[in-house]
């Protein structure tokens, strides 16, 4: 495996994406697990003098190998190795290993420290273009509004969070479609998001779209909904009874919007109904409906609510 595995920098400028071709066997399962350690050799392909770091490395000099490493193995963790010494210069993440040093790499390695994303702070989400974590790949630590600026759109196929909360949508500028995202996702087709995603967030710098407007339609506050968009609803001459109402799959949060609690309830029930082209709620009552994912009709996206609307009558 090449210099091409590596992340590109986390240096003093803000990068969003990095591109990384990936092979599935290697990457499955191994970054994350024990103690990091890195082992620099100085020869390619592990040969010649070594040494073994398992902590921070700001200065190679005081090991006596600076500017010395011609490959190196990752036994676990996030490495990122810099030119400089005290992680200046030039700087990438690797986490797998690479039997020779190209690119400008060779004999240029000064500092070396572990990155654990979760004790960082840094908000990392990481993407697949094939199922089980394989094929090419990009991380993105910030808000990425359209895939195409990173030459991904459509093309995830599994997502693996490294830390935070992220929000991942069908379409570009967080159109369609959205899902919240807080471990991993091996397959996105279980998801119905298989080479779908187009946009995502962390959930810290999430702006939920505003819907366009649309003359004569006023489905209530905050809501972008259309009719029919509300499934499991059973219709009568003058009302319609959604036992369990579900939007792209999901229970429909008792909330309109999970950064907001001030319209709930009643006014999330009328939105739905008004979303259904009825005049609002006659009836509904709050369930826990499990501990997954529900929909908040305000953010277009789903993630955990402490409820989710049902036996929602909705009346002409």
């Amino acid at each position: 495996m090449n210099l091409a595995k590596g992340i590109a920098a986390l240096g003093a400028a803000a990068i969003a994406f990095i591109f990384i071709p990936l092979d599935a066997e290697a990457q499955r399962g191994r970054p994350g697990s024990g103690t990091p350690v890195i082992e620099f050799f100085e020869g390619p392909n592990y040969t010649g003098r070594s040494i073994r770091v398992d902590g921070d490395a700001p200065d190679f000099r005081r090991m006596n190998f600076n500017d010395i490493p011609g490959s190196f193995r990752i036994q676990s963790g996030y490495w990122e190795l810099c030119f400089d010494i005290n992680y200046r210069g030039r700087c990438q993440i690797f986490w797998e290993d690479t039997p020779q040093l190209t690119g400008g790499w060779h004999r240029q390695i000064s500092s070396a420290r572990p990155v654990d994303f979760r004790r960082g702070g840094r908000e990392a989400l990481m993407m697949f273009s094939e199922p089980n974590f394989g094929g090419e790949a990009r991380l993105i630590m910030d808000n990425v509004s359209n895939f195409n600026s990173i030459q991904f759109n459509d093309r995830p196929r599994s997502l693996r969070v490294l830390s935070g909360e992220w929000i991942v949508c069908q379409h570009a500028n967080f159109g369609g479609r959205c899902e919240t995202l807080r471990n991993e996702a091996s397959d996105l087709r279980r998801m119905g998001l298989d080479r779908e995603i187009s946009s995502a967030s962390p959930t810290s710098q999430y702006n939920p779209p505003t819907p366009a407007p649309n003359p004569g339609f006023n489905p209530g506050p905050g809501s972008n909904l259309r009719p029919g968009s509300v499934f499991g609803g059973t219709r009568g001459a003058q009302s319609t009874y959604f036992a369990n109402p579900r939007i792209s799959g999901a229970p429909v949060a008792r909330c309109m919007s999970n950064f907001n609690n001030s319209a709930c309830d009643q006014v999330a029930a009328d939105a739905l109904c008004r979303g259904e082209g009825f005049r609002g709620a006659a009836y509904y009552t709050i369930t826990d409906q499990g501990r997954g994912n529900h929909y908040f009709m305000g953010d277009a996206r789903t993630a955990q609510s402490n409820g989710a609307l049902a036996d929602v009558l909705c009346v002409r």
